[in-house]
């Protein structure tokens, strides 16, 4: 599994001529193993190979590299277009995009399209908080411009909602890409995908999340899933204990999955505990296949501590917890208590070092009181035997150093390692992706550091300014430099340079040639090797005559619709930064709105941050539509759309009439608003009207929201006068109209026929 990975690009689609540009090859290189399929697309159609067209896909130099080429025989004009590339294995897709136009010398050239196609710096991992109860996935995406991020589970688009949140960081051209989920159950095992696209193509890669039964969510396709028989019993957290206020009593708790639902059953140091006086033990439902387990022990004493174990078992298997109970106070005047404590942390990136023939994976942990640390390789627990040796020192209060050394590494010893570490007050993991090529020695070194803090340097005349670090690293490190997030490159008033002082040591220089106001800011100089990055930063300022500044309206967040019911208004809000302030103006389906019943404001919140809000009062369903707010100021200009649902009780348009008395035959007639199609029931007096061969309820929507709601009573009798009422519902609530009265007198003009109004 080491040596498999998704497909990426090391070399984006260029093109080249041959033959006085009658052939045109398209070239590009990728990183993939296994072999990638390749599939390429002009606009949206296929390219299929034919006696012109050629699409070849070699070895290149070095390992798991591939060169593809798209080879256009005879060209004609009618192959411009936009070509993209797809390449795709077992472990994730990914494309680029290439623009062919046959211009003519005269005419200005369309605008090629530049930048990087997404590729996964880094491949999902998954990460635990609160022992499993909450996750991450989370995975480093290389893209320019900023890629549009989909997650999917097991083919299914999967929805941001209270408990799954998506977050993009962005770090220069890198995305961090995370989506946490909040307790989690095992209703979210499954195969999961994230796919990320822009303009010049998309990637994609996928990770596994299924269950064992130590606690941790694994990425292993061949893990074991819920099976159609039911699920096999798993903690999915560690036991916590929680001790009485006044330390008579100690409660374990800890939550299972099975179905059908297990038995449980109590040990303490090896021996099977029955409930009693002192022994309570508890299995309550939570969901459908979720349980929570506890076991209280009142009268506690020192005799208490030691191991317990909880152990579920139905017919598919068992599932089985362990925790130590520990005490503060041992003497038998003293009252047993349960130590406090913090809950494993690592604090710091783990580090891997070579020593030698030795090979270091170290990690800083925090914990109180010491935790139980346990190492893992893929799936499996790691042992201290032969080559392999594990060490845990205590460096400082509720702080330890944790280890695994490995003599003379081999390929085989690459892979996903794992280091856990539990105390009863939780658990953590650190992941470790440890990679290196078979056949080839472990590079020794280690990762960039700053020795001194970066110096500025201007000339004696004003005319240049250096700025300059000196960095540590082996081997040396590649070097870039930002200003205020954008990367420099070399020009004519800009030079880098890089200096080594000696085999460990260098020195790089940014000089900033007639320096003027524009070139101030914040720069950043960040070195990288194979065994980590360092990043220094420098604050220029260059006092200048101001210049007019300004700033366009941007959107800092998503424009949203609020429904206050109880204030009986919507709220639609925007945050924006500009300068200076900006104006906004409200409209619906292209018109002004009833300034009555709407107010809209630009509020300052802080410098150049302005909340834009427009405030609709006594919504009715007529005011649902698409709302355009245009938000300007003198540098520009941008405008935000949303849709308006009102969805309200029905209410009475027009009371009930009785609109027609002709034959024995009376026609009672209502009308509604309402944003469904509502259910309308007539009621005589206080009696609900049965439909039946005499009566008869129609309901017709005559416009949006409007409906008209007739009652037909055919034979009608002296019995039949009385009071009618009408009582219209739906999804969101029902509402009763006012009565109108049918009398004898109605029914004795035989010929009486009542005008509609």
């Amino acid at each position: 599994m080491g040596d498999n990975f998704a497909p990426s690009f090391t070399q984006k689609p260029k093109l080249r001529q041959e033959d006085d540009g009658n052939k045109l090859i398209f070239d590009c290189k990728l990183s993939a193993s296994p072999q990638p399929s390749i599939e390429w697309f002009r606009g949206e159609e296929s390219v299929k190979e034919s006696s012109r067209i050629k699409i070849t896909i070699k070895p290149g130099t070095g390992r798991n590299i591939h060169d593809v080429q798209l080879i256009l025989d005879d060209v004609e004009e009618e192959d411009a277009g936009l070509y993209k590339v797809k390449a795709k294995n077992k472990y994730g897709e990914v494309s680029a995009s290439i623009n062919l136009n046959f211009s003519p010398i005269d005419d200005p050239p369309e605008r090629q399209i530049d930048g990087l196609a997404p590729t996964f710096a880094q491949k999902p991992v998954i990460k635990q908080e609160e022992g499993g109860k909450h996750i991450k996935f989370e995975c480093r995406i290389l893209a320019d411009p900023k890629p549009a991020i989909t997650w999917f589970r097991d083919g299914l688009k999967v929805q941001e909602s209270a408990r799954c949140k998506v977050m993009i960081e962005k770090d220069e051209k890198s995305y961090f890409v995370t989506m946490a989920l909040t307790n989690v159950t095992v209703e979210d095992a499954g195969k999961y995908k994230v796919t990320a696209k822009n303009e010049l193509g998309e990637s994609n890669a996928t990770i596994s999340l299924n269950f064992d039964s130590s606690f941790m969510m694994l990425t292993a396709d061949e893990a074991p899933l819920p099976s159609k028989e039911g699920v096999r019993p798993t903690f999915t957290e560690r036991p916590c204990i929680k001790q009485s206020e006044d330390g008579s009593s100690v409660i374990f708790s800890c939550r299972c999955v099975g179905s059908p639902q297990p038995t449980i059953v109590w040990e303490f140091k090896g021996k099977k505990l029955r409930e009693g006086a002192r022994h309570k033990m508890k299995i309550e439902p939570d969901g459908k296949v979720y349980f929570f387990v506890l076991l209280e022990i009142s009268k506690v004493s020192n005799a208490d501590e030691g191991e317990y174990k909880a152990i579920a078992t139905n017919k598919l298997g068992e599932g089985v917890a362990t925790i130590n109970l520990h005490f503060e106070g041992k003497t038998a005047s003293d009252k047993p208590k349960i130590p406090d404590g913090k809950a494993p942390r690592f604090p710091k990136k783990p580090e891997i070092r070579q020593e030698g023939d030795k090979l270091v994976m170290e990690c800083v942990l925090e914990a109180n009181p010491e935790p139980e640390v346990t190492w893992f390789k893929g799936n499996e627990m790691v042992q201290e035997q032969g080559r392999i040796s594990i060490y845990k020192k205590i460096c400082g209060k509720d702080q330890y150093i944790v280890s695994v050394t490995i003599m003379k590494p081999e390929a085989s010893d690459g892979g996903q390692w794992r280091c856990n570490a539990f105390n009863p007050f939780g658990d953590s993991n650190a992941n470790i992706a440890l990679n290196f090529e078979k056949g080839k020695a472990i590079p020794e070194g280690f990762a960039p550091t700053f020795l001194d803090k970066p110096s500025i340097i201007p000339n004696e005349s004003g005319t240049m300014i250096t700025m300059k670090v000196r960095c540590k690293a082996k081997p040396q490190p590649t070097v870039e430099w930002f200003k205020d997030g954008n990367k420099l490159e070399a020009a004519k008033r800009l030079v880098i340079k890089e200096h080594k002082v000696t085999a460990e040591m260098f020195e790089y220089s940014c000089i900033v040639k007639d320096p003027c106001g524009a070139d101030a800011g914040k720069y950043k100089c960040v070195a990288m090797n194979q065994f980590g990055e360092a990043t220094a930063n420098v604050n220029l300022n260059i006092e200048s005559d101001p210049e007019p500044t300004g700033q366009a309206p941007v959107f800092v967040e998503k424009p949203t619709i609020k429904f206050e019911e109880k204030a009986g208004r919507v709220l639609m809000e925007a945050l924006v930064r500009a300068d200076p302030k900006p104006t906004s103006r409200w409209t619906k389906d292209g018109k002004e709105l009833d300034e009555a019943r709407v107010t809209a404001t630009v509020t300052r919140e802080k410098e150049d941050l302005y909340r834009i809000r427009m405030e609709l009062r006594k919504p009715q369903p007529t005011d649902g539509g698409v709302y355009k707010c245009n938000i300007k100021n003198e540098f520009g200009e941008l405008n935000a759309n949303l849709n308006l649902n009102i969805e309200v009780a029905p209410t009475i348009k027009r009371p009930p009439k009785i609109v027609s008395v002709f034959n024995k035959k009376v026609v009672i007639e209502c009308v509604i608003m309402s944003t469904s199609k509502p259910a309308c029931s007539w009621y005589k007096d206080s009696t609900k009207v049965r439909l039946d061969s005499r009566h008869c309820v129609n309901i017709n929507e005559e416009g949006e929201g409007k409906y008209v709601v007739q009652m037909e009573m055919i034979k009608a009798e002296k019995f039949d006068c009385g009071s009618y009422k009408v009582v219209a519902k739906n999804e969101k609530g029902e509402t009763t109209s006012q009565t109108v009265e049918l009398t004898q007198a109605m029914l004795e003009e035989v010929s009486t026929r009542l005008t509609k109004t």
